[in-house]
């Protein structure tokens, strides 16, 4: 996404933050019986504020461990490379203390000049 595509977004009302790519991994999300009920992918960021959340996407639902996930939808975002997080609006950002901040986004495109 380009940033002038994500500066108009912004100001149209969505809910999009720029930030700065540091890791990424995935994870198992189970429901109370431990059933597996999908995979998500978590991408460290760091944001220009100083903030460092965890931001938080679903895998397509025919993903069903973490091995497809790596194979099927590899992360192509490479360590300090700007990307454009877009937030779910209906989606409260949570709390974890193991990943710290937890925001839920809709998508992470890579920010292109």
């Amino acid at each position: 996404m380009k940033q002038q595509l994500a500066v108009e977004q912004f100001l149209a009302g969505r809910r999009v933050v720029i930030a700065k790519f540091v890791a990424h991994r995935y994870k198992e999300v189970q429901n109370k019986a431990k059933k597996v009920v999908g995979i998500v992918n978590l991408f460290e960021v760091q944001c220009a504020d100083g903030k460092a959340p965890t931001v938080q996407t679903w895998c397509p639902r025919n993903v069903e461990t973490v091995e497809q996930a790596a194979k099927e939808c590899p992360c192509a975002l490479k360590e300090g490379q700007k990307l454009v997080v877009e937030f779910d609006l209906m989606e409260p950002n949570g709390f974890d203390a193991k990943n710290g901040v937890l925001i839920r986004a809709v998508s992470t495109l890579p920010l292109e000049s």
